[in-house]
């Protein structure tokens, strides 16, 4: 036998050739899926987190323009004579 000739494939051969290349194919979508699936939570949680920081921001800045707000009304109602000293 000549080594540049191919030996023909019977179709046993092919049809278990097929199933590895399948197999490893479902293997390598099963992984990129999953890492799909991880980077989705991770992202999920980022904005999750962030919107929490936001919400606690805005709690903290409305909560100080209250009590700028109620030292200003303090300061309102006293007597114009108790203001000056």
């Amino acid at each position: 036998m000549n080594p540049d000739q191919t030996q023909d494939a019977n179709p046993e051969q092919l049809l278990k050739l097929l199933e590895t290349q399948v197999a490893a194919a479902r293997e390598r979508r099963a992984a990129r899926e999953s890492g799909r699936g991880h980077a989705g939570s991770v992202g999920i949680f980022i904005i999750v987190a962030a919107a929490a920081f936001a919400l606690w921001m805005l709690t903290a800045v409305l909560e100080q323009m209250r009590s700028q707000r109620g030292e200003r009304k303090e300061n309102a109602s006293t007597p114009a004579v108790e203001r000056t000293r």
